[in-house]
């Protein structure tokens, strides 16, 4: 794959360097809109064959009790109601429309880290898995890999029976797939580096209302609202120095490729 290359800025302090970064790598929430696409499609003969179903029996029902006209506007309204009910409902093509969104708000905010000295790619191909990275960062604080997450606004975070929730769901189940893309991550650019990489992981939820001053961590995963990430990111101690960065960028521009141009491992 060819990556446009465009020149960012050192941070203050390394004045005289100025560090090559991907123009474009990636795109944020690409295999997501992918994989509702492809949800939407294998389901729409079967949502069209049922809508006309219930349009022909209740239309034809309606026309047989009254009059023809009704019977349309019953068939019509029948379909409508389907459709504002499909819409309400959850679904995983819906699941995945939303991951997508929540992947490209997480991105939006990410960009002013690159005029600060750090490198953002997203949805990266984890090498002999089908798993994927939402979005790496590269800069001076560190690495990080970040997961995100839109939730529903009514979603609670809550301590119970000795673990922590997220709505109905132990943060066991939500952060282990975070905590095996960490882990990948940091194999692949510790041996394409030859020294050891700590990968940081963090969670950028939009949707609930996380506590505001304060990150939630469980199991080495940071959960926090992500109007603070980039902040979060920022604020960690300066570990690497401009050209520490860009060796790290090209690893990880060399080793984890763009999620959608990777070849994929055959299903179960």
């Amino acid at each position: 794959m060819s990556v446009g290359i465009r020149t960012v800025k050192a941070p203050a302090g390394d004045a005289e360097e100025d560090m090559t970064m991907p123009d474009s790598y990636g795109s944020a929430g690409a295999s997501a809109r992918a994989r509702y696409r492809t949800l939407q499609t294998v389901g729409r003969t079967r949502r069209l064959l049922v809508l006309l179903a219930v349009a022909v029996i209740v239309g034809g029902l309606v026309a047989w009790l009254s009059i023809v006209w009704l019977g349309l506007i019953a068939a019509a309204l029948s379909c409508l109601i389907i459709v504002v009910r499909r819409r309400r409902t959850h679904t995983p093509a819906a699941a995945w429309r939303k991951g997508a969104a929540g992947e490209r708000a997480t991105a939006r905010r990410l960009r002013t880290l690159e005029l600060a000295g750090y490198t953002v790619l997203h949805d990266l191909a984890i090498p002999h898995s089908n798993a994927n990275i939402d979005h790496l960062v590269i800069g001076p604080t560190g690495v990080f890999v970040i997961d995100s997450k839109k939730w529903h606004r009514r979603t609670t975070v809550r301590a119970a029976t000795g673990t922590l929730w997220i709505g109905r769901t132990p943060i066991n189940a939500v952060v282990r797939p975070v905590l095996f893309e960490v882990r990948r991550a940091g194999e692949v650019l510790s041996q394409a580096t030859g020294r050891h990489v700590e990968v940081l992981a963090v969670i950028a939820v939009h949707g609930p209302r996380l506590p505001r001053y304060r990150a939630i961590t469980a199991h080495g995963v940071t959960l926090l609202r992500a109007t603070r990430l980039v902040g979060w990111i920022t604020r960690h101690p300066h570990r690497y120095d401009t050209a520490e960065v860009s060796t790290l960028t090209t690893a990880a521009t060399t080793h984890l490729p763009p999620y959608a141009r990777a070849p994929k491992l055959p299903g179960p």
